[in-house]
């Protein structure tokens, strides 16, 4: 595994200021069996964890790109080039996202074992530390953020480098590399999970982030406002903890589960529906707002330039195609965010251009959740219910409006994530987990069958030798 092998290889990096993943600076380095001595250590490592959900590689920028530049939803500029290939299905092992994507997904996942092995050996030796109660209660606050973030980055590995998860299948595909306790030491042979056991680690992460966080609820109920452990929207809370499982259980067909989790996530984050006016101008603010579950936090100092989501859809000329223009009504509020074929999310605030905060987790989301798991599962009411909370944007409709068949329900849902989600990174990953076949290339190809389709593993990771199998016969389920 040549690029998680030199991950492995490498100290925890901490913080990084870097570009590139190689390109590491001798005074950032911390070796991993001295990285973890205090309480501030395990925190520094969580800061790393963040960083790297947050870097222009993974969730920063390439992941979401993905998930509207390889559907219908975006279209790259040939004059610029920027996610040409992956918007056009013209690549190889070699191209250059895919290859950051991976890297940037095991940053995540190393630096959160690491951190979550950390923390334990911590709290395995609390008496000789000298640990207080609120000590305790921040290492299991680590923990639990750093397991729901493991879960996060694993998923959408699986879902980009392996075939789709069909809760009526064995599920033996083959899925990506896991980490559990310890992060997998350099030069190790390793192997890829089935796709089985790759939902069965998230699952496990997952429940793990909600069983660990519980230490923190108790803590809480035990002593006054001044003295409890609150995390806002820029963290992964416990809201969004829920947030992470009502996604997966979406993709896992689990629709039980995914009602349940969704409804955890909207009852824990309280929040009041946002008037138009706020869901229109929450886009040009870093200020969290009630639609904010878990958002990444950027600023002026973070300095992102061209590796922004903002210079992608900018001054690289990424635009919206004329399908989803298309599913507007001209009494949609949300096309106010649509100037011509260019998409307004990731404007940037007031005072720059490049700066937008990128939402993982929304308010909206957890309620199409809702809508989609109860149509499945033939409870019309409640999911027209939940879905005109994001409907009701276009100020025409009345909840009378709404389909009255299942499939047509279903039909609308899927219209209405891409009306309400389009440029935060949905749309490909939508189709590919409903098997909805769709048109990509700005038409150029037609009939897409997403979910036959899968990402190769990148060459430079297949060549080292360590035992990362490529996706067999990638190249036959490219679009035609």
């Amino acid at each position: 595994m040549k690029k998680i092998k030199y991950l492995f290889a490498l100290p925890l990096l901490l913080f990084c200021s870097c570009n590139d993943f190689m390109d590491i600076e001798t005074e950032q380095n911390i070796p991993t069996e001295d990285a973890y001595k205090t309480i501030q250590d395990v925190q520094n490592g969580l800061n790393g964890v963040y960083y790297a959900l947050g870097h222009y590689a993974f969730y920063g920028r390439n992941v979401v790109a993905l998930g509207d530049m390889a559907a219908d939803n975006a279209v790259a500029s040939a004059a610029t080039g920027h996610f040409l290939a992956l918007n056009r299905y013209n690549f190889s092992d070699t191209e250059a996202q895919l290859d950051n994507i991976w890297v940037g997904g095991y940053r995540v996942i190393d630096r959160a074992t690491r951190t979550i092995q950390g923390a334990y050996n911590l709290i395995d030796n609390a008496e000789t530390l000298h640990l207080s109660e609120n000590d305790l209660a921040n290492l299991h606050s680590f923990i639990s953020q750093s397991y729901a973030i493991r879960a996060l980055a694993v998923h959408r590995l699986v879902t980009i480098f392996g075939l789709p998860y069909r809760n009526t299948q064995v599920n033996s595909q083959p899925g990506i590399v896991l980490m559990d306790k310890e992060p997998i030491p350099a030069f190790t042979q390793v192997s890829r999970a089935t796709v089985e056991e790759t939902y069965a680690r998230i699952t496990a992460d997952i429940a793990a982030a909600k069983a660990t966080y519980t230490y923190v609820d108790n803590y809480n109920a035990g002593v006054n406002e001044d003295g409890r452990i609150l995390m806002d929207q820029f963290y992964m809370n416990k809201a969004a903890i829920y947030g992470v499982e009502a996604r997966v259980a979406l993709f896992m067909q689990d629709y039980a589960k995914a009602i349940l989790a969704a409804d955890s996530a909207l009852i824990l984050r309280n929040a009041n529906p946002v008037t138009d006016e706020t869901y229109l101008k929450m886009w040009s603010s870093t200020a969290i707002t009630d639609e904010d579950i878990f958002t990444l936090a950027k600023s002026e100092d973070d300095n992102l330039s061209a590796n922004s989501l903002n210079t992608l859809y900018g001054s690289y000329r990424g635009a919206v195609t004329n399908s989803l223009i298309a599913l507007f009504h001209p009494a949609d509020i949300r096309l106010k965010l649509i100037s011509g074929t260019h998409p307004k999310k990731f404007d940037g605030i007031p005072t720059s251009q490049a700066v937008n905060n990128i939402p993982v987790f929304r308010v909206s989301e957890m309620h199409l959740i809702l809508a989609e798991a109860y149509a499945h599962t033939g409870d019309l009411a409640n999911a027209k219910e939940h879905l005109f909370f994001t409907a009701k944007r276009n100020t025409a409709l009345t909840e009378n409006d709404l389909p009255a068949t299942q499939a047509e329900l279903l039909e609308f849902i899927a219209e209405e994530r891409r009306r309400e989600l389009f440029e935060e990174g949905f749309r490909w990953f939508d189709a590919r987990r409903t098997g909805e076949r769709i048109d990509v290339s700005n038409g150029a190809y037609r009939d897409f069958d997403v979910a036959a389709f899968v990402y190769p593993i990148p060459a430079s990771e297949i060549n080292a030798g360590f035992g990362v199998e490529q996706n067999i016969g990638w190249e036959d389920t490219m679009p035609e």
